[in-house]
């Protein structure tokens, strides 16, 4: 029997088979080869190095130049039948596993974990596929996607399921649902958080963005546990009306789960969460009404999937930090720093406000724009942060192909609109833009660098380069306690300036 044939019952393959790829440089001896086209190289062109690595069958989506010396299938689309061929090679790993997906623009992540950590504490095991790291209970793998290609994305399903876990929480990028990454996944349980502006460089329109948000949803079983939407969000309505599957919705003002807030603090928020006739009250340990709203759709989804609201409101104040999530470093005599992922103009508008609320001397803000992203919102993030920080100081964040001075610019028309006396400096070297704003600051201030939270490396052209956020400012912290330097602001006018206090 050849490694993997057609039939009408669909992918045949076998035991030989050992894996499925669409990357060449995974290919071991026993892997079916997908070709598909990518953004940056087209697989076809690595069809050759796949069959030397080992590949016994190969499928694309146009005919070889040619000859091989391993069957070929020609597909319209090489993204729908790796799927196919992952959920065949794990026996489809999803129906043996209670999956949640989590998506929206923000808030995924939070959800994501808390979630997680709610089963857990509940005693179900549970893995956790997240754009931070891919928990499958035995081992844990660093992400480098929000949402897995489809033959990890099973590969990892399995993992959980063969570990004796019997839930799954799964981000669920945009980008991985258009891309046909979760094809083959049976959800049981969709959570949308929000949407807001982004990747219209890839769905160039807000209706196309929503769309693929929206697909997730439409093929909840109608058996199913269902979706949970946020009644705040102002596209909930255009998602809700393409569901057969129920809908619970959760929100700060009126939805099946709500939530009042009793006694909002720099670190902490009391919060009451009443759900049908039952009440629940919790301390989450973490700021703003942002985190109150992720914590709804995680205990929203909790209770929908039969916790107890006991076992919740115990499980609460121990919910994790998330990486790169309002990350503070402290030290004594310097100014706080925090790193957060806010990346969005929303993001970056909800982590703003909430650190104005921690009462700072002066809010400082170090942040640049991703390369290759929608140029669009560029000026919207400079108008808020024009408007919510005292002092900005503009860096490159990961240029890519694009010149970092020419997303600074894009950042600066922003800002010039609302006000360009808030701009301190432009510093395209990040490590250097950190350093100058802790050892400019006064003690009393706070430093938010936004932008990239967890992620370890900058990319400039073709080159990576290792680069965390969290390191850099501890660095810059021990530097200013070295020099026993501290910054002084003066007013002058309407406007903050700024003098070197070294």
């Amino acid at each position: 029997m050849p490694p993997l044939r057609w039939t009408e019952q669909g992918w045949q393959l076998d035991a030989s088979v050992t894996g499925v790829t669409i990357d060449s440089r995974q290919v071991r001896p026993g892997y079916i080869f997908v070709a598909t086209h990518g953004q940056a190289y087209d697989g076809h062109d690595f069809v050759g190095e796949a069959v030397s690595r080992g590949a016994v069958a190969v499928v694309g989506e146009r005919r070889p130049v040619a000859a091989l010396p391993v069957p070929y299938f020609c597909v319209p689309s090489g993204r729908v039948e790796a799927a196919k061929l992952a959920c065949r090679l794990y026996n489809d790993p999803s129906h043996d596993l209670t999956v949640v997906g989590v998506t929206g623009t923000n808030g995924k992540t939070s959800v994501v974990f808390w979630l997680t950590h709610l089963l857990r504490f509940a005693g179900r095991g549970t893995g956790m596929l997240s754009s931070v790291v891919n928990d499958l209970g035995q081992q844990r793998l660093a992400a480098t996607l929000t949402t897995p290609e489809s033959p990890d994305l099973q590969r990892y399903l399995a993992a959980i399921r063969d570990f004796g876990y019997r839930y799954a929480v799964v981000e669920v990028s945009s980008h991985g649902i258009v891309q046909h990454r979760i094809d083959g996944v049976r959800f049981e349980m969709a959570i949308l958080t929000n949407i807001t502006r982004e990747h219209l460089d890839f769905h160039k329109t807000m209706a196309n963005y929503v769309a693929a948000k929206a697909l997730l949803f439409e093929e909840l079983p109608e058996n199913s546990a269902g979706a949970m939407l946020n009644a705040d969000d102002p596209y909930r309505e255009a998602v809700q009306r393409r569901l057969t599957a129920p809908v619970v919705t959760y929100g700060l003002y009126q939805a099946d789960v709500t939530a009042e807030i009793l006694d909002s603090r720099p670190w902490y928020t009391d919060v009451r969460i009443r759900w049908r006739e039952q009440a629940l009250k919790a301390r989450l340990n973490h700021p703003g009404r942002y985190n109150v709203s992720n914590l709804l759709a995680a205990v929203g989804a909790a209770l929908r999937l039969g916790v107890e609201p006991a076992v919740i409101a115990e499980a609460i104040p121990a919910l994790p930090e998330v990486p790169g999530r309002m990350h503070m470093i402290e030290v004594v005599g310097g100014p706080k720093v925090i790193v957060d992922y806010a990346h969005t103009p929303d993001g970056l508008y909800q982590t703003l406000i909430t650190v104005q609320d921690l009462h700072p001397a002066h809010l400082w803000l170090v942040f640049g724009a991703r390369g290759g992203r929608d140029h669009g919102k560029r000026p919207e993030m400079g108008r808020i942060a024009a408007r919510w920080a005292d002092w900005i100081v503009l860096t490159s964040d990961s240029p890519g192909l694009e010149d970092p001075q020419a997303i600074a610019d894009d950042l600066l028309t922003g800002i010039h609109e609302v006000d360009a006396g808030r701009l301190w400096k432009i510093e395209l070297d990040r490590a250097q833009a950190i350093e100058e704003a802790v050892l400019q600051a006064d003690a009393e201030d706070i430093i938010l660098v936004t932008g990239r939270g967890p992620e370890t490396y900058q990319r400039f052209g073709d080159q990576i380069v290792p680069f965390i956020d969290v390191e850099v400012a501890q660095k810059a912290l021990d530097l200013r306690r070295q020099r026993g330097v501290g910054g002084r602001i003066e007013r002058d006018g309407q406007h903050q300036r700024s003098h070197p206090g070294v």
